[in-house]
């Protein structure tokens, strides 16, 4: 469901509290995601996990794949070229929505959606929903959505803030922000630039399997804000430059790329109350995305390079361009019975560039959605919910969603969920042409036009357990378990006369559990740990005697200790991620298991405040155990290939300066 931004603002807050009849002595998260307005996160009817400003702070984290390498029930995998790409339940690449205030990230490649590219400098928090919310998102959300949610408004005049982050890996990311407050209005700017060098993990002479990469960021956004209505403008822009160096051919040819990424993203937005007790949200996005390389002949001798004739930016350059058109209505008074949202959802989105059909190709969705939240009585709410939506490719789909909250009492409550998500074939996926000559053959990939829509089918059901203690300390704990079926999923062919093609032929299955335990005291602790165990369907079953579903285990912890006469704090973060097995049919039509090691990910830090809290420093090393490559071994024990997932030990300096 749409970001509603009046969460922040003092009005919000007091809506709030009117909307949440149960008091607490220890605050609750403001939850905005898929909600028909802001909610405390214990009130919620759907299960959303959030990361505040204050873990982002202590994870140190500079970017979205940093933030997420902790989070139990969420994998994440690295491609040398394409970036970071994430697996929440077990389902990854398209079917993981991301989204800023509410608005899609756009630019996948191959799926994958790179995690590195998403700077953290003005995001307030993230919001986490597992399992599909397609009834409010849309395509690409039948695995659960992330909405990365910026920082809006401010209590001083005048705010400004200047960070300088340094990581032995030779990183550096360098952060600015300032915003003015005069009247009703707002006004915030912010920048900033992370460098890498890049690093081998490997045997290559030549190549970084980590290239080096250049990031900037801007962000500019203006709010103003009225008795029940607030408005706002912004606009963020980011540029990566990334490196990729080559190893020498069978003719001990090189070549390097250079690879571009550019986003420019717009939106006009509108939210509050109206009519006394409705709330609206309109949301009026551009985004645009570019994506290219160019290519360097080098010579083996020298190392000079020089730009190749084949292969540059006009041959392979890739742009999209979004335009987006959202609305929403919605009434949730915690004293009726029936309460209910509505909305529409336009989209318009076109891709052009070479190796696109015709060169340039759109696509049109219009989609209505609707739902309604009922109390069957005290304690017992259900939520059923519907959209329709219209694809000017693939037609028209209807998706239906149902979620229900049991509070038994203060302290106990359970949520059930049935979804039917689904995602619509890309612009890629229907309109790639793609041709490549290598010696007398051309080899190629072309999108298809009937392609269906995929679709799944998921339950969640997830018990809580929330106790406040002499009002200063907390437990919480939260059992769950989900089960999601995909059919159609899209997959390109055999290749056939040098031709391959998208089709839909996969099916895909995912079951798991998962308990988490936290407790907080608001003196000065905060520990968290949890285990879940995760099943991937193995399809090779329907034709092979093997393992229906593949397990793998994952525990995580987290500890933060503050000591006041010091203002410093000390942070614990761990996980470990248990062995991952696969199957593979080799040249020989016979079933290998492969197995992929199991690791763990350990970080640590020391912040301390100084010149009454203008002054924060962190010191803290990341990865402890030093691990890098994990190996995947095939069943007679051989290394089969290697997944890259960590670069090894790193130690890191941050300050930041607030004025």
């Amino acid at each position: 469901m749409p970001l509603l931004l009046l969460a922040y603002i003092d009005l919000g807050f007091t809506q709030v509290r009117q909307i949440d009849s149960v008091k607490t002595e220890l605050l609750d998260e403001i939850v905005i995601s898929a909600q028909f307005t802001p909610r405390s996160e214990k009130n919620s009817i759907y299960k959303v996990r959030v990361l505040n400003k204050r873990t982002i702070s202590r994870r140190a984290s500079n970017n979205l794949k940093e933030l997420l390498q902790h989070e139990l029930n969420i994998n994440l995998s690295q491609n040398s070229v394409f970036g970071s790409s994430i697996e929440l339940q077990g389902i990854s690449k398209e079917n993981i929505k991301i989204l800023i205030d509410g608005t899609p990230v756009i630019g996948r490649l191959n799926g994958i959606l790179d995690l590195s590219q998403i700077n953290l400098a003005n995001i307030e928090r993230l919001e986490i929903i597992e399992g599909p919310v397609s009834v409010f998102y849309g395509t690409d959300a039948m695995g659960g959505v992330i909405n990365l949610i910026s920082k809006k408004n401010q209590k001083n005049i005048l705010d400004s803030n200047f960070s300088l982050y340094y990581e032995s890996i030779n990183a550096v990311n360098i952060n600015g922000h300032i915003g003015y407050r005069f009247g009703k209005n707002i006004i915030q700017l912010g920048g900033s630039n992370y460098r890498f060098k890049g690093l081998s993990t490997n045997n290559a002479s030549r190549t970084l399997n980590w290239e080096k990469k250049n990031q900037y960021f801007t962000n500019f956004s203006y709010t103003r804000t009225t008795k029940n209505l607030q408005f706002q403008f912004k606009n963020n822009f980011s540029r990566e430059k990334l490196r990729a160096m080559g190893e020498p051919d069978r003719q001990g040819n090189i070549k390097d790329k250079d690879y571009y990424t550019r986003r420019f993203n717009n939106i006009l937005s509108m939210n509050g109350k109206i009519f006394r007790n409705k709330f609206i949200d309109v949301k009026l996005s551009y985004l645009d995305y570019q994506r290219y390389h160019n290519t360097f002949d080098i010579n083996p001798i020298t190392f000079v390079s020089v730009p190749a004739s084949v292969d540059n930016k006009d041959d392979n350059i890739v742009k999209l361009n979004y335009m987006g058109f959202r609305t929403q209505l919605g009434k949730n008074d915690s004293e009726k019975q029936l309460n209910y949202t509505v909305g529409t959802d336009l989209k318009i989105e076109s891709t052009k560039g070479k190796r696109i059909l015709d060169k340039k190709q759109t696509i049109q969705t219009y989609a209505l959605f609707g739902s309604i939240n009922y109390k069957l009585f005290e304690g017992f709410e259900i939520q059923p919910a519907v959209r329709y939506t219209y694809n000017n490719k693939y037609g028209f789909l209807i998706s239906p969603a149902f979620n229900s909250r049991l509070k038994i009492d203060n302290f106990n409550s359970i949520r059930f969920s049935y979804a039917q998500g689904f995602r619509s074939p890309s612009l890629k996926e229907l309109f790639l042409d793609f041709h490549k000559s290598a010696g007398p053959y051309t080899y190629v990939i072309s999108g298809n036009e009937r392609l269906k829509v995929e679709k799944s089918h998921s339950f969640n059901l997830q018990y809580s357990y929330h106790r406040i203690i002499n009002k200063l300390e907390s437990i919480d704990v939260e059992p769950s378990v989900f089960y999601n079926d995909i059919s159609g999923l899209i997959a390109l062919s055999e290749m056939v006369n040098f031709h391959r093609y998208y089709i839909n032929i996969d099916r895909f299955k995912s079951l798991g559990c998962k308990v988490d335990f936290s407790y907080k005291n608001t003196k000065n602790i905060a520990f968290r740990t949890g285990v879940a165990l995760i099943g991937r369907y193995n399809k090779l079953t329907e034709n092979f005697d093997s393992a229906r579903f593949l397990y793998t285990p994952e525990i995580t912890s987290s500890l933060s200790y503050k000591i006041y006469k010091l203002e410093t704090n000390l942070n614990l973060f761990y996980k470990y991620t248990g062995k991952k097995l696969g199957f593979f049919v080799d040249s020989g039509n016979n079933l290998v298991r492969t197995t992929r090691d199991d690791f763990s990910n350990f970080d640590m830090n020391v912040s301390k405040s100084f010149f009454t809290k203008k002054l924060d420093v962190s010191l803290g090393v990341k990865n402890i155990f030093d691990v890098k490559d994990i190996e995947i071994l095939n069943r007679a024990g051989n290394a089969h290939t290697r997944d890259m997932q960590l670069w090894g030990r790193s130690f890191f300096i941050k300050t930041i300066c607030a004025f």
